[in-house]
């Protein structure tokens, strides 16, 4: 139970942070910054970033185009820099200092640095490019920024929560056209022709193209940039009438300048805002359970107004329901080992023994995966559940020796047949002990080595187990045997094991009769064959 109480209490993550050689550094503008001054702030990322002792080669990317598979708006820049391991600094020493002077250079902007393949990994389940994303659900956008900037500010002090950022929804300037209706039909226009012709002013339409070279350029009619900004301008657009008449865009409508919101983002048909986080020098699982109780009082509040919800979403969703499966197969595979070894000893006493090797190999996991630093993750518990099997046949193999000592050679239940049979399966137990655990020595020595991420805890809780099941099978279970197991062993080592064997008894029971029969009837036996 202290092995099992370790490791749930060890911090969780969903995967073991990989080895990738590099990271992504992400600088995210207000929404309404342009081109030309969101790339001055990436050069500025890249010679903060360069002048990092450790940084190799920098490289950067603003703003990604709308055929792009993840677009990204001209106010955000993303920046890949390798790591050179020669530089005698590690990995996360290097990324911690990349955030510091980041976060110094840039206040007030949204700094976040992860390698790539997590950023992509936690883009892929949650659709934020953070591992934690709290997403809040309702119809009023007021509401929504409001419920934002409260959890901004009752998340921000917990510690291990970086990169934290809140996606902005800032007011900008929209010209909205409201067509009078009553004036349309009076001219004998349709709201149609109207939109065509703002259509038209303002975004253009191709009439034909032109070929210079080995290029070809459109040829696009609309108004001058300078005409599309001025409301004046818009609202002198032409319309002709049925009739012939020409009249302005102003008689027929109302154009007007209004505040409107950058973007509104939706999913499952509500409209969405988001706060998201990265987690650094804590496990996924302690700084998530930290931020579910900050949020308590934030959820109380909105439960009062209808239709707004709030709902975590991120890599640790994906942990849980990996967590949840696999658990529930464990139990599963539990009860098929179980009845495998009750059809094999017929004994449920026996059965729940050779299970009970299974708790004292996770005294040695949880010895290693202390001893390491490690956190639990969704390959440790892979690896526990391999552990349960190797240790459960160990246990197996000593458990049949006794039955078979005192089935087959006469071995009454002493604490004699007890240290025979312990003596004769170590050799047995040591080599399929040290079969499993050598293959995994080369993996337990290189930690953090690329390729190796996801092996490595699988390794280290598989050779602890070993190492721990395989001692305390030459103590433990030569105790529980010795103390629970003499009633169901001499009733077992009397019986049979087989149905083979009973039907082996029988038939040499049946020759000795038609044996002891021939002699009665005259017939001669062996013995006067061969004298006669």
């Amino acid at each position: 139970m202290s092995g099992v109480f370790v490791l749930a209490t060890r911090g969780s993550e969903f995967l073991p942070e990989f080895n990738e050689g590099s990271y992504q550094a992400n600088l995210i503008l207000p929404p309404d910054t342009g081109l030309e001054t969101s790339d001055a702030y990436g050069k500025r990322l890249e010679a903060v970033i360069a002048s990092v002792k450790g940084v190799k080669h920098v490289g950067r990317r603003t703003g990604r185009a709308e055929g792009d598979e993840h677009t990204e708006g001209v106010n955000t820049t993303e920046t890949i820099f390798t790591v050179d391991a020669a530089a005698g600094r590690a990995r996360n020493e290097i990324r911690d200092e990349v955030q510091e002077r980041l976060e110094d250079e840039f206040p007030g902007a949204a700094v976040a640095v992860e390698q790539p393949l997590a950023h992509l990994l936690s883009h892929l389940l949650s659709g934020v490019n953070a591992q934690v994303a709290i997403k809040i659900y309702g119809p009023e956008l007021d509401v929504l920024r409001k419920t934002s900037a409260e959890i901004e500010a009752a998340i921000r002090p917990i510690p291990g929560v970086s990169g934290l950022y809140t996606q902005p929804q800032v007011l900008v300037d929209q010209v909205a056209v409201e067509p009078k209706r009553e004036v349309l039909a009076a001219l004998g226009l349709s709201v149609h022709e109207l939109a065509e012709t703002i259509e038209l002013g303002g975004g253009g339409e191709e009439l034909s193209r032109i070929n210079v070279g080995q290029v070809s350029y459109p040829i696009v009619v609309r108004l001058e940039e300078k005409d599309r900004r001025s409301l004046e301008s818009l609202r002198g657009l032409p319309l002709r009438a049925t009739d012939g008449r020409t009249v302005l865009l102003s008689d027929a409508a109302a154009v007007n300048l209004v505040k409107t919101p950058n973007n509104i983002n939706r999913e499952n048909v509500m409209r969405r805002a988001v706060v998201q986080h990265n987690v650094a020098g804590r496990s996924l699982g302690e700084v998530v359970a930290d931020v579910e109780r900050a949020l308590e009082p934030i959820r109380a509040k909105l439960a009062a107004q209808p239709g707004y919800s709030i709902r975590l979403s991120g890599q640790f969703e994906a942990q849980a329901e990996a967590e949840k499966l696999l658990i529930a197969l464990s139990f599963v595979s539990l009860a098929a080992m179980f009845l495998i070894l009750y059809m094999h000893f017929r004994s449920v006493n026996l059965s729940l023994q050779v299970l009970a090797s299974i708790p004292m190999a996770f005294v040695g996991a949880a010895a290693y995966i202390v001893a390491s630093g490690q956190t639990m993750s969704v390959a440790t518990l892979v690896g526990l559940i391999s552990l349960g099997g190797i240790a459960a046949r160990n246990a197996i193999l000593l458990l049949d020796h006794y039955l078979h000592l005192m089935r087959e050679e006469g071995e009454a239940f002493t604490r004699e047949m007890i240290v025979r049979a312990g003596q004769e399966r170590m050799v047995p137990v040591l080599m399929t002990a040290l079969c499993s655990g050598i293959a995994l020595v080369p993996l337990a020595l290189a930690p953090g080595e690329p390729g190796r991420e996801l092996l490595y805890p699988v390794a280290t809780v598989i050779i602890g187990g070993l190492l721990s099941s395989t001692l305390l099978d030459f103590l433990v279970t030569p105790g529980l045997f010795w103390t629970f197991g003499r009633r169901d062993a001499e009733r077992l080592a009397a019986e049979p094991r087989h149905a083979d064997d009973a039907a082996e008894a029988l038939a040499r029971d049946l020759c000795a009769n038609e044996t002891a029969s021939n002699h009665g009837a005259g017939t001669p036996a062996k013995g006067e064959w061969a004298h006669g």
